[in-house]
């Protein structure tokens, strides 16, 4: 997109138009801010225009939003572009969809903190989540809980019926034990059939007793 010296749009080409949604005829005379996404705040756009003004160029990721409301993130270089007497005549930005590397990053985010098969968190997410409470239990002077849930002779079903099977049990238990826990609480699968049940905000120590009898 090309837009004159006070940022009125004089041109876009189809791509903009396939990733937007506008026409041409539709952001002619436009200020490109019609396309903010209000995610960012004013700061955002201070320092961004701060260094095109003072360097000639910006680059970095935004969001912005497309005709039919959608937001999107874009990949986004604005430059100035001068005349042989300095001045600014015109701004050039170009720009490319990222939505498809945002989802693979929040992907690839995912199964690094979560057990594949039950999708619970794993030993990474539990190790945070449990400092975090650790932290906030002392300074608010609270209880928590840590429990340790082992299948009895899981490695029976198995030898005997198959992993497939093991896999449909673990998935099964997995779901049960959400079911019988608070959202605050978090459940975690460690590997095999070992599971770990983070309690926070507990009254008294024995109710961890009866949150592990009900899990039983």
């Amino acid at each position: 997109m090309i837009t004159d010296a006070h940022g009125n749009l004089l041109t876009v080409n189809r791509s903009f138009s396939q990733i937007t949604g506008y026409s041409e005829a539709e952001t002619q005379g436009k200020n490109p801010r019609f396309l903010r996404s209000e995610r960012h705040d004013n700061d955002f756009y201070h320092i961004m225009w701060r260094s095109i003004q003072e360097v000639g160029v910006w680059q970095g990721e935004i969001w912005n939003r497309r005709k039919n409301g959608e937001i999107y993130p874009e990949w986004l270089t604005i430059s100035a572009v001068r005349d042989a007497e300095g001045q600014i005549r015109n701004y050039i930005g170009v720009f490319s969809d990222i939505t498809w590397l945002k989802q693979s990053e929040e992907k690839l985010e995912h199964l690094a903190h979560h057990d594949a098969l039950t999708n619970l968190p794993n030993r990474l997410l539990l190790n945070s989540r449990l400092e975090h409470a650790i932290d906030h239990a002392r300074r608010q002077s609270q209880r928590i809980a840590v429990l340790f849930l082992d299948l009895d002779r899981f490695k029976n079903i198995n030898d005997s019926l198959g992993h497939p099977v093991g896999d449909e049990l673990l998935k099964s238990i997995a779901t049960r034990l959400q079911q019988r826990l608070r959202d605050e609480d978090t459940l975690a699968r460690l590997g095999g059939d070992e599971f770990i049940i983070l309690i926070e905000q507990i009254g008294e120590p024995q109710d961890a007793t009866i949150i592990a009898a009900r899990s039983a």
